[in-house]
């Protein structure tokens, strides 16, 4: 089958996104169909041969008459239709509102009226009447309709029988402001949408156009997914990092805001890893290529922005379902109050009013458009920052977590270990002499104790060396002028918590390298924050026993278990998880291939970067841009601002309404069409309002320098 990527833009809540999804799924032939209402791209895979274009066109616009679908190979224009909407409906208005308050004819003023209103209402009744005949859709745009075609009927047969044509009726006032008010409300949340949308479209940016491939004295242009691993390549002021690399030469500063969300410039020099979507500011960098293309930090954000939104919460997937029936009751309802109300003696007119009324009370707006523009702004507020969700569910999991599993180095510790000191146990050697020993075995090695040491080694003279061999988790051994070297024996220091590597001439030994990993940035804090909230901290390592107590204890974490393999990990966390109570959510942090298992079981799996290995980010839920465990602290705060701001909006939504239909019936509003509209149309613009807050979010932590575990 082959996979197919459309643009459709102008669909403007996510009830009218499912919709439109669950249309084109009964196209004949078309599987594994997904339209993605944050970046607003349908695709679907098909083996259809013949032309199915105009049959997805015409689809499309029976579901959604608004929207414009777009083939990804078409040349994109930018649309007027917001524009000439805005024109028509301040036309509208003005002609609608002179007809109402300017002294004239009665019958000139109706005119008038009912031209405004038709300029208002034409798109909503056109929308509903579209959805109705052509593919069965009862929603909001029909109640709407029927309810202003309903209250100016009302209102003409008021003009005409009650006042005689000497004056405006009841019921035309209280239409020309629902169909107003509505239409604010529309535009309020196109402007929230796309506010948010370009949050998540900032990411989009940072795909490179190209790479500059070196070749000796020679530089060429080429495609990023021509250029394969190990190549050099070099980026200029100015331009995008292409690939994920290490800086082989140059020094600049860069900007990587669109990654992680971090204002300020970093430096980057010789040595230093850098990831693709970076910007040069400054300088001029050559780089070693560390991944492919698809592979890289660019690739796998746009694959997470791509299927940012698919998942939703349980939250948001009720209001769907509900908003789709309770609209069906609504009318049915309405159509009830209407002739119970003639049935027990009141005027037709009366219960055509309170029908009216009930309409206008009870449409589902303030849900189906609040709740998920909720959530919508939040993934695109937490994506700016540089924390990348793969689904509203996942917040949703986040804000009601009772435990975090860490993993330990690479997640709370850097894992980039720093030498501290060099012993000599031979005095025919120096402390020069062991380490050079040490880096003539590691010197292709990427481990990071290896690599540690390497950067210790920086300006030595360094010789191939013979007969080389690399022993798994014990050390390496070769042969140099003559003489077997073996750098390994990895142990600890009981006194001090180092790492020891021990370095042995013809079996003897002669030196030791002493290395000690160092906190990452806010890992203290974090914990800190995590255990304020009653979140219970565990940590599984697979390093040795006291290193991972001297970590626990550093952090405050009670919990901790060390020497683990992977398999392990996740026995535990399994066992775990299966003796948790009921509606207690586990988190998993990690950052390696190692940690891949455990992050997909978790109830909620976070990984650390995009730098690591693609199983990691697959298997997790949420990634963490840039590494930083602060980001956590700033994810679990939004997650719980989000769930609030839900919250709000469906109690507010449900009690606004519910106390307006009880004051209806209890003759406590006497101006009930206009209570009404506010019970809708103004509890749905401040639900939006409320939702917009989000895109407002402030993310509270500073960076602070890393910490070392061994001062």
């Amino acid at each position: 089958m082959k996979r197919y990527i459309y643009e459709i833009r102008n669909v403007d809540c996510a009830q009218c996104a499912k919709h439109l999804e669950t249309s084109i799924a009964r196209i004949k032939g078309f599987e594994n169909v997904s339209y993605n209402f944050a970046t607003m791209k349908l695709t679907f895979e098909t083996d259809r041969t013949d032309d199915f274009y105009p049959e997805l066109k015409r689809t499309v616009y029976n579901a959604e008459p608004d929207a414009q679908i777009i083939c990804e190979k078409e040349k994109r224009t930018g649309h007027k239709w917001f524009s000439i909407d805005l024109l028509l409906f301040l036309l509208g208005a003005i002609i609608g509102f002179v007809g109402l308050w300017v002294p004239m004819n009665v019958v000139a003023s109706l005119v008038l009226i009912a031209v405004g209103m038709c300029l208002l209402l034409y798109k909503t009744a056109y929308k509903a009447m579209v959805q109705l005949f052509k593919s069965k859709n009862i929603g909001e745009s029909l109640l709407i309709t029927i309810a202003v075609l309903g209250a100016f009927g009302l209102g003409l047969f008021n003009t005409i029988v009650e006042e005689g044509f000497t004056a405006i009726g009841e019921g035309i006032d209280e239409c020309l402001m629902v169909i107003i008010l509505y239409n604010i409300g529309k535009m309020l949340e196109a402007s929230v949408l796309a506010s948010s949308r370009k949050s998540i479209s900032s990411l989009m940016e940072i795909q490179p156009d190209f790479a500059m491939l070196v070749h000796g004295n020679h530089e060429h242009k080429v495609h990023p997914q021509d250029v394969k691993i190990g190549s050099i390549i070099k980026v200029r002021p100015g331009e995008r990092v292409p690939l994920d690399g290490i800086v082989k030469s140059g020094s600049a500063s860069v900007d990587i805001s669109h990654l992680t969300g971090e204002s300020l410039p970093i430096s980057m020099s010789a040595g230093s890893q850098v990831l693709s979507g970076t910007i040069l500011l400054d300088g001029v960098l050559e780089i070693e290529t560390t991944s492919i293309y698809k592979e890289s930090a660019v690739a796998r954000i746009m694959n997470l922005i791509d299927n940012a939104t698919d998942k939703k919460s349980k939250t948001e997937t009720f209001i769907n379902k509900f908003a789709k029936w309770y609209t069906l009751a609504v009318i049915g309802l309405a159509v009830l109050v209407f002739f119970g109300s003639w049935v027990i003696g009141y005027p037709l007119t009366t219960g055509l009013y309170y029908a009216l009324i009930l309409l206008f009370i009870s449409c589902p707006c303030a849900f189906a458009i609040s709740v998920p523009l909720a959530y919508f702004s939040a993934l695109g507020k937490a994506s700016k920052n540089g924390i990348l969700i793969k689904g509203s569910n996942y917040l949703d999991v986040c804000a009601k977590l009772n435990r975090v599993i860490f993993d330990k180095t690479g997640t709370l510790t850097t894992g980039q270990f720093v030498v501290k000191d060099i012993i000599t146990l031979d005095t025919k050697y120096s402390t020069q002499d062991i380490l050079k020993f040490a880096a003539l075995g590691e010197q292709n090695s990427i481990h990071p104790i290896a690599r540690a040491i390497q950067h210790r080694a920086h300006g030595l003279e360094l010789e191939e060396v013979s007969d080389f061999v690399e022993n798994s988790g014990k050390g390496v051994s070769y042969t140099y002028n003559g003489n077997a070297v073996f750098v390994g024996n990895i142990s600890r220091n009981s006194a001090d918590e180092l790492t020891s590597i021990q370095v042995l001439l013809n079996d003897k030994p002669i030196g030791k390298i002493l290395l000690a990993d160092s906190l990452k940035t806010n890992s203290v804090s974090l914990c800190e924050y995590l255990s304020s909230h009653n979140i219970k901290l565990s940590m599984l390592s697979g390093d040795n026993n006291q290193v991972t107590a001297h970590v626990a204890k550093t952090l405050n974490i009670q919990d901790f278990k060390s020497g683990l393999t992977p398999e392990q990990k996740y026995s535990i966390l399994e066992e775990d998880l299966k003796n948790q109570d009921e509606g207690s959510y586990t988190a998993f942090v990690g950052d390696g291939i190692n940690d891949a298992p455990s992050l997909s079981r978790a109830d909620l799996g976070i990984s650390m970067g995009l730098a690591g290995s693609p199983a990691t980010v697959e298997a997790s839920d949420i990634v963490v841009v840039d590494d930083d465990p602060g980001k956590i602290k700033d994810l679990h705060k939004l997650s719980k601002y989000t769930r609030r701001i839900v919250w709000e909006n469906i109690v507010f939504a449900l009690f606004a309404k519910i106390l307006v239909i009880i004051l209806e019936l209890c003759g406590v509003v006497t101006e009930g069409m206009l209570v009404a509209v506010f019970a809708d149309v103004g509890v749905t613009l401040l639900a939006i309002l409320n939702s917009l807050r989000i895109l407002q979010y402030k993310f509270g932590h500073k960076k602070k320098e890393e910490q070392p575990i061994i001062d």
